[in-house]
């Protein structure tokens, strides 16, 4: 569920500086192993990308109805919503399952090439002349 106002945002920030602090107390407590803290925190940041980038190509609520005016950037949107959510994914098996070196870099490079893919995308539907009526 992805929310647009101000209150969900800091809701989720929220639970999301919690969850960080829960997993540090843990990982002190001993009940996780080392580093098993950060990797559960990025996973999570993971797994928020995932739910974002699904989110992202979805229509408004109630603009099921009403024929796009913009297909060309409608594809856009949600082409960049699934490189986000590939992104997300690798961004997430990274920090759970590969080693903390190639993790941080691997999990960097997916999220980063996803935003440029879907930002290329989204540039070359604009930049299409015809774009607003196909």
């Amino acid at each position: 569920m992805i929310t647009r106002s101000i209150k969900g945002s800091l809701a989720l920030a929220g639970g999301l500086i919690l969850a960080a602090i829960l997993f540090a107390l843990a990982a002190r407590q001993g009940w996780i192993g080392d580093n098993m803290d950060t990797r559960l925190v990025q996973a999570l940041i993971g797994a928020i990308l995932v739910v974002f980038g699904n989110a992202v190509g979805k229509r408004e609520p109630g603009a099921e109805t009403q024929p796009d005016p913009r297909p060309g950037l409608a594809a856009a949107r949600r082409f960049f919503g699934l490189a986000l959510v590939i992104g997300g994914l690798v961004h997430t098996l990274s920090w759970l399952f590969a080693p903390l070196e190639i993790a941080n870099t691997l999990s960097m490079a997916a999220v980063i090439l996803a935003m440029l893919i879907g930002l290329a995308r989204v540039a070359w539907s604009l930049r299409r002349p015809g774009a607003s009526t196909e």
